[in-house]
């Protein structure tokens, strides 16, 4: 079983369907967080940190949202 790297941008409209997959959020400024996507509020995207803490990140800030999407091969 394989895995591709999905690369969206902070906009695109299906991520409400990635809702509750753990996901890494790139901002502008090259930092990387992880996390497991709660949803979208006030142009926020909530995330999940490893400690179970609440995180929630400005959509202007994000340069993309990248997650692991499995393949047959």
């Amino acid at each position: 079983m394989g895995k591709r790297l999905v690369r969206l941008p902070a906009t695109d409209p299906t991520l409400p369907g990635l809702t509750g997959k753990h996901l890494n959020v790139v901002l502008r400024n090259g930092v990387t967080y992880a996390g497991r996507l709660l949803g979208q509020e006030n142009q926020e995207l909530i995330l999940e940190d490893g400690l179970l803490r609440e995180r929630r990140y400005p959509v202007r800030d994000i340069e993309e949202i990248v997650y692991d999407k499995t393949t047959a091969f």
